[in-house]
């Protein structure tokens, strides 16, 4: 299994990208990069791979850091760490499990009914998102129709100076020819 784990250098190199770029990726959608152990031993597993390329086709295409982690989480089980609390946890079950066979149970059941829980919460925030997101929509279609009115409306404001402008320039032109008209027959 040793020779199985990847080293983030490795990584990079597969996916062409720059080492610094793979671990700045590896840092933002940390809970979606598979690994093991720690600190410089810190190792990843092959399916890291495919992980950081999909994190970096979505920067490629423009997407939002919210719609890649979106699709990770549709594409890649969630990294969440537990140690103390699961070994806390763990050993409290196996005393217990020892004296009383039901507790186990119950314990068991009230973590599955936790889990549930959560779930039913994660649902109701992406349903919340996907609101937002048809709400930022909404305002930028308004937006844009806005902008589309300005713009309407400075067209029409420089057409009429424009109008102005001409009409300014003819008076001008028949003062011009009277004053002209004048002096010659002043002359005569």
């Amino acid at each position: 299994m040793e020779k199985q784990l990847l080293t983030m250098a490795h990584i990079a190199k597969q996916l062409n990208l720059a080492e610094s770029t793979a671990r700045f990726y590896r840092d933002r959608f940390e809970n979606f990069i598979p690994s093991v152990g720690e600190g410089r031993k810190k190792r990843y597993k092959p399916e890291t791979v495919e992980v950081l390329r999909f994190i970096a086709e979505g920067f490629n295409r423009n997407l939002t850091a919210m719609d890649i982690e979106d699709g990770l989480s549709r594409m890649v089980a969630m990294n969440i760490e537990f140690e103390e609390a699961t070994a806390t946890t763990t050993a409290a079950a196996q005393q217990q499990s020892k004296s009383e066979p039901n507790q186990y149970a119950l314990q068991l059941q009230f973590a599955v009914e936790q889990m549930s829980v959560t779930i039913q919460i994660i649902a109701d925030q992406k349903e919340q998102i996907a609101e937002l997101r048809k709400h930022v929509a909404v305002i930028e279609n308004r937006q844009q129709e806005q902008q589309e009115y300005i713009n309407s409306k400075l067209e029409e404001r420089d057409q009429q100076i424009m109008e102005s402008i001409r009409e300014i320039q003819e008076v001008k032109n028949q003062l011009a020819a009277t004053k002209q008209e004048k002096w010659w027959k002043f002359w005569k």
